[in-house]
């Protein structure tokens, strides 16, 4: 009787040794799983923005607070100035960007740049004229 007991308690452990090894090992490949795709999203984003170019500056008056709207065919992006400073990433090619206040009644400044990839544009500062 002592024997089939033992047989029973180590039949037991063996298959929730079984169970337990079998859990490590999917979540460790679960694990494995995850961070290679992570790894692959993170590759993804740093490509797109290693091909972006981006443009910065300035706007005065600063308290007119204008929108600045880059425009490339069908494409366009609208961005704030924050105290005057403003900055967007933009893909490589010819943008027109139009700076508008409402304190300047729908009058606004336009200026054409040409963004290249990987590349930093300062368009110093643009000054809104009424």
């Amino acid at each position: 009787m002592q024997f089939l007991k033992f047989t029973i308690y180590y039949d037991y452990h063996r298959i929730i040794k079984f169970f337990n090894d079998l859990i490590r090992m999917k979540m460790r490949r679960g694990m494995l799983e995850l961070c290679l795709i992570i790894i692959v999203v993170i590759g993804i984003h740093a490509e797109r923005l290693l091909h972006n170019g981006s443009i910065e500056g300035r706007v005065s008056p600063s308290v007119a607070s204008p929108s600045i709207i880059a425009i490339r065919g069908n494409d366009s992006i609208r961005v704030s100035s924050n105290e005057g400073h403003f900055g967007m990433e933009l893909q490589p090619g010819d943008w027109r960007l139009i700076f508008a206040a409402k304190e300047y009644n729908g009058i606004s400044t336009e200026k054409k740049v040409q963004v290249r990839e990987g590349k930093r544009i300062n368009l110093g500062e643009i000054r809104l004229t009424q």
